[in-house]
């Protein structure tokens, strides 16, 4: 079965994969370049969406505070990263229960880019695995006001 082909475009360091469509889109896609062959990983209703490859060397909080006020209104955030139960890597930030708070101020800002409804789900990870990853999660809910999933 073949896969659609998404549009790829380089800006600066980052590589972003977008439908042909000028509309703001409704969901995005940011994805850890420490996923290997995360191409491959991608299900196929993410294709299409405006995709964006978070350096693995540099701070992901900060990497999403940059790309996300480029949004508005979004119904979904799907974040595909590594990780373990109760933490997950985005770039070279590796956040647990430990380090969460540091990043709340910056977490809690996401809203600004959500909708009232939004969804955000992580891939590639068993964060919510154990009860420490449950209630990470919860906490997560909390900063960002949206519905959390882990895949």
């Amino acid at each position: 079965m073949s896969q659609p082909t998404p549009k790829h475009t380089q800006v600066a360091d980052q590589i972003s994969l977008h439908s042909e469509s000028y509309q703001q889109p409704k969901s995005i896609v940011m994805v850890d370049a420490a996923v290997h062959h995360y191409q491959h990983l991608l299900p196929n209703h993410l294709l299409g969406m405006d995709i964006h490859i978070l350096k693995a060397e540099e701070d992901g909080i900060a990497q999403l505070q940059t790309l996300l006020p480029r949004y508005q209104n979004l119904s979904n955030l799907h974040l595909v990263c590594q990780g373990a139960p109760g933490q997950m890597r985005i770039g070279a930030t590796l956040l647990s229960e430990v380090n969460l708070w540091a990043y709340a101020d910056d977490i809690r800002q996401w809203r600004d880019s959500l909708n009232d409804n939004a969804e955000i789900f992580i891939y590639g990870s068993n964060l919510a695995a154990n009860r420490v990853g449950q209630a990470f999660v919860s906490w997560l809910r909390f900063l960002t006001g949206a519905g959390i999933q882990v895949l």
